[in-house]
């Protein structure tokens, strides 16, 4: 069985690939935060997560290797840690080490480097956003092709449960809050437009990715642009929770709110994946749907089953 090492296993997209995959490959994560529980896959944190990435990856020997730390959750969560300057520093010297020790190398990456006016953005778009992180996020992807040019870099935006058992991630929190009927959802007023994905279907689809050795810059996101109150109120449909959310926004938002990381037109284009792997992207029914199966999760699975059985008025 192949080895596949994870960096950034802590973050909700480097846990739920190495949950998924965990049957196709010896998965090996390394944790720099708290270690979540993961069945059939070796988690290595504290000291040995610090070891310098010439050592770790030579030692372990891995047939590939996907640095998830700099995109670990939706950009929609406003409280998710995305592309820090050590983040980043780290990544780029993991991408050298794999060129040198010819060890194929994958870095997700982020939607929220873009912005409008396109609705949709392929892989050579140049409407980017003007935030520093946003800059900083397309920085590192040319610095880890630079490092590396058979990487194979991915732009998405992915959501999932958290598996970290000491905190409720987004999703979680989201439920929750809806559930309740409370109005605190803050970040739901947000402008822009995404195409997010269910992060197991994301690792799916890299696994294909792995299997074609594919290089260069590649899109992997779903099939249904939505911005925030959409996701929620499916989200919400498909839970079972009788809840319709708050009143769009009702005027146009400046240029310059639409400039903030996380808030332009991010929706991609994933045609070049598609014809590469023969491949289709989920639709967000699908995507919430697999979520909702996924109830291992203690505290996600006692949020939903309060939900059940009530009569959905969500649109």
């Amino acid at each position: 069985m192949r080895t596949l090492l994870i960096y950034g296993v802590d973050s909700v997209v480097g846990a739920n690939i190495a949950r998924t995959l965990s049957d196709r490959y010896n998965v090996v994560g390394v944790a720099i935060g708290e270690c979540p529980e993961i069945d059939r896959c070796q988690i290595l944190s504290g000291e040995a997560s610090l070891e310098p990435p010439d050592q770790l990856i030579s030692d372990i020997g891995p047939d590939h290797v996907l640095d998830a730390t700099c995109c670990g959750d939706s950009p929609w969560n406003p409280d998710a840690e995305i592309g820090n300057e050590a983040q980043c520093h780290l990544a780029v010297e993991r991408a050298s080490v794999c060129k040198r020790l010819a060890i194929p190398f994958a870095l997700l990456s982020s939607d929220a480097i873009f912005t409008g006016p396109w609705m949709f953005h392929d892989e050579d778009s140049d409407q980017r956003c003007s935030s520093s992180l946003g800059r900083r996020l397309a920085r590192l992807e040319a610095e880890v092709r630079e490092a590396c040019p058979e990487s194979f870099v991915v732009r998405t935006h992915v959501f999932g449960w958290n598996w970290v058992d000491c905190s409720a991630g987004w999703i979680e929190g989201l439920i929750e809050r809806i559930q309740n009927r409370t109005c605190h959802c803050k970040e739901l007023m947000q402008p822009g437009y995404a195409t997010p994905i269910l992060a197991s279907e994301l690792a799916i689809i890299l696994s294909r990715g792995f299997d074609e050795n594919l290089s260069g810059i590649y899109h992997i996101s779903g099939a249904e642009r939505v911005n925030r109150q959409q996701f929620a109120r499916k989200l919400a449909e498909l839970s079972n929770i009788n809840w319709l959310g708050i009143t769009l926004h009702g005027g146009h938002y400046s240029q310059e709110e639409r400039q903030r990381f996380g808030c332009g037109e991010m929706s991609l284009q994933t045609r070049q994946i598609r014809r590469a792997l023969c491949v289709a992207m989920p639709t967000l029914t699908e995507s919430i749907t697999a979520l909702l199966k996924q109830r291992s999760v203690a505290h996600g699975q006692e949020l939903l089953l309060a939900g059940e059985g009530q009569e959905t008025r969500a649109a």
